[in-house]
């Protein structure tokens, strides 16, 4: 199924249904949202953000979404946690207990991880960007998670790498936190699977400004990749110009959390990013994606993180699914409708499939000419 053709669907049900019948105030479907919109994170938490309320605007188009004849105007509710668990679990608990939130939408984890029992416990739905493989498993029945991880998608973007290119000795360097733990290991373990020699396994503390000790240790171990895996945009963009005033004149490459704009800004120049190559959950050339970033830009002033493709493909999903199921309340019939709706096309080019309480969608391989990210390659991911 086509996401245009699925807002289109939104608004003719709508429409068909205010003909049909009396005209009726309608009730509110709270949609949550807990990511960090503050401090490095910030660009995937805003781009989450404005993903959520472009999905919800399209429902809402004609008096808004119709669930088993009753129409619902879309809100979403968003609270900032920092990139801190702590701040999720009161996030979380001002959403339930608070807003009477049932369906709510996480980024990291961290917050996820601090969540995942009350998740269960609560029969709230519950989608997540999460990296981290503890967050699903055989157990979990109300959390999914709405992207490809690099679990999914480690092994063949690092074989395309080994395909493509010649450089063999690499550097990993992560957060030192729940999502660095998972990207390090996942990356570490790819790299070897395709024939790289791992020079090392470095981690860092999330705050961090001040890289020359951190990469003086790396750029003498003579890598010639260095791999930033999971790090922020901006901090990734950071550690390259701090990298590049070492000396360093090796390859960067990026196996998660996408950013070309905000590492372009924080790198200093197009010169210190040139060549760089790094994964993408977008294609920025689609039709989709260039609807959606107008929109966004309209919204606020700039081109959007590439995040929010898989964001906006996961909240318009969870919002057909509620279509789809016909209730509001009853969560894990809802749940049970993804499994049904999938596979459909992704506004992000290629197609979304479903599998074990997550959504499954596909990886670009960009890489940075003249201050452009540049889609080089494409990994479908099915399992």
């Amino acid at each position: 199924m086509d996401f245009r053709k699925l807002a289109t669907a939104f608004a003719v049900g709508v429409c068909a249904s205010t003909m049909m019948m009396p005209q009726a105030k309608a009730e509110t479907l709270k949609i949550g949202l807990i990511a960090p919109m503050t401090g490095g994170g910030a660009p995937w938490g805003t781009a989450m953000q404005q993903a959520a309320t472009i999905a919800a605007s399209e429902a809402n188009a004609g008096g808004g979404l119709d669930v088993a004849g009753k129409k619902y105007r879309v809100e979403i509710v968003t609270y900032d946690d920092q990139y801190k668990a702590a701040e999720a679990v009161g996030a979380y608990n001002r959403l339930v207990n608070q807003d009477d939130v049932k369906y709510v939408v996480l980024l990291t984890s961290a917050s996820t991880l601090a969540v995942k029992k009350n998740i269960e416990a609560d029969k709230i739905l519950a989608l997540t960007a999460a990296f981290t493989s503890k967050a699903i498993d055989a157990d979990t029945k109300y959390l999914k998670r709405l992207s490809s991880i690099p679990l999914n998608y480690a092994k063949p973007l690092i074989a395309w790498l080994a395909e493509n290119r010649k450089e063999r000795r690499v550097i990993l360097a992560n957060p030192n936190d729940e999502t660095g733990w998972e990207t390090s290991k996942v990356d570490e373990e790819a790299f070897k699977a395709s024939g790289f020699q791992v020079l090392g396994n470095e981690l860092f503390d999330r705050a961090q400004k001040d890289f020359q000790p951190f990469l003086t240790k790396i750029i003498g171990q003579n890598p010639e990749v260095i791999d930033l895996g999971s790090t922020p945009p901006p901090t990734t963009g950071l550690i390259i110009r701090q990298a590049r005033d070492l000396g360093y004149k090796g390859l960067f490459i990026k196996t998660g959390g996408p950013g070309p704009k905000e590492m372009l800004e924080a790198a200093g120049s197009r010169e210190a990013v040139e060549g760089m190559i790094a994964m993408d959950y977008a294609d920025p050339t689609t039709a989709g994606f260039q609807r959606i970033a107008a929109e966004y830009k309209k919204a606020v002033g700039q081109d959007p993180n590439h995040m929010i493709a898989p964001y906006y493909d996961a909240i318009t999903l969870l919002l057909f699914a509620i279509k789809n199921a016909g209730t509001v309340e009853d969560t894990a019939k809802v749940s049970a409708t993804f499994e049904r709706v999938l596979p459909m096309d992704s506004v992000q080019g290629g197609t979304l499939y479903y599998r074990d309480q997550q959504i499954l969608c596909p990886i670009f391989v960009t890489q940075m000419k003249n201050g452009r990210a540049d889609v080089i390659g494409m990994v479908e991911v099915k399992q």
